[in-house]
């Protein structure tokens, strides 16, 4: 995935059901506070494939170059598939 490309809905279902299996009280979260978490993971992960030679507090102080992808609505909907709601 590019520094550019909008993660699917579908890849952000898988994350928030693997996210929900190593911390249970998320799943008691808002989509605002999911999509909080998720677009910090994702930033994180952005800077540390950019900044790949540099320590963890170097990648931390460059999170502000890379901004959110992910919207509120995003997290609705993959929340809808992690539950089950979207079949259909």
């Amino acid at each position: 995935m590019s520094d550019d490309d909008v993660p699917s809905i579908s890849r952000l279902a898988g994350q928030l059901g693997y996210l929900f299996e190593e911390r249970p009280r998320l799943q008691q979260a808002t989509a605002e506070e999911l999509a909080e978490q998720l677009n910090h993971e994702d930033r994180y992960a952005r800077a540390r494939q950019r900044y790949v030679l540099e320590g963890d507090e170097f990648v931390t102080e460059h999170l502000d170059e890379f901004p959110p992808r992910i919207t509120v609505e995003m997290i609705e909907q993959a929340l809808q598939q992690v539950r089950g709601e979207g079949n259909g």
